[in-house]
């Protein structure tokens, strides 16, 4: 086990995962969980000896599969529903996915190929106020991803100012990009981002060994946050509705991310066997 390896940073992905899971079944208490999402963008500016090519591996490679599994399930639905079976199709969804939630993956991914470019304290932060300012002026575009996009910006500048140059000019960045949204177009967004990515940091500037745990919650956490539609569908199809509905996406969608982590270890295994 990698003794430098924050395991609080783990835990952390793993919360803000099952609270997405939790803010996509509109469960009473869904706009607190919605604080998850900042948390998640923050840890998206997290430094990286990888290339371009093994991150668009990383990001892109599960973002065409999963494109692929819930294009199926939208073609299946829309048969069901005796509708044109391509009636889905937008062209954003070549960006965002066809899925709603798949738009963090693009987005991670263009993330990680501007970060190296904005981590002077100036760029970081005045990008930050920059956008800010903008959607102040213009608010958040309506176009998905690009909406989803400008929201989890100011996250990701926060991230890239603490990985960059700690956690002073990370709550600068906060500070002062949050203040200029809540001035001049309040909204719930705005505490949202605020608390969130005040939590990421908390977590960021703490620190717990690296555990098997740990270890497990990195795993199965983006899987369980890409998989989890497919758990809230089967329980709406059972008319599970309310709490209920969250409590059985929650237990679902960690049952579903282990099934699928187990059949990707095992590859890996017999990949290095044979």
């Amino acid at each position: 086990m990698d003794t430098g390896r924050n395991g609080l940073i783990d835990y952390g992905r793993f919360l803000a995962a099952l609270g997405l899971v939790w803010f996509d079944t509109q469960a009473p208490g869904f706009r607190v969980a919605y604080t998850a999402l900042p948390f998640y963008l923050v840890l998206l500016a997290m430094p990286s000896n990888s290339g371009v090519l093994v991150q668009a591996k990383r990001l892109l490679l599960p973002f065409l599969t999963w494109s692929l599994v819930f294009a199926m399930l939208h073609t299946a639905l829309a048969l069901k529903s005796q509708l044109p079976p391509f009636e889905w199709w937008r062209w954003t969804m070549i960006l965002s996915g066809t899925w709603i939630h798949l738009w963090l993956l693009p987005f991670a991914f263009l993330a990680a190929l501007v970060s190296p470019w904005l981590r002077h304290p100036l760029a970081s932060l005045g990008a930050a106020l920059l956008v800010a300012t903008l959607i102040v002026l213009n608010g958040y575009p309506q176009t998905v991803p690009f909406g989803q996009w400008v929201f989890g910006t100011i996250p990701v500048l926060v991230g890239i100012a603490y990985f960059s140059w700690g956690w002073r000019l990370a709550v600068t960045t906060l500070f002062l990009g949050t203040l200029i949204l809540f001035l001049g177009q309040p909204s719930p967004d705005n505490i949202t981002i605020l608390v969130g990515t005040g939590l990421a940091l908390l977590f960021l500037s703490n620190h717990m060994p690296a555990t098997p745990l740990s270890d497990w919650c990195a795993r199965v956490s983006l899987l369980l946050y890409l998989s989890h539609p497919l758990v809230i569908i089967v329980g709406q199809s059972l008319r599970i509705t309310y709490i209920e509905l969250a409590l059985f996406s929650l237990v679902g969608s960690v049952l579903l991310a282990q099934v699928i982590d187990t059949v990707i270890q095992a590859s890996r295994k017999g990949q290095l066997d044979y």
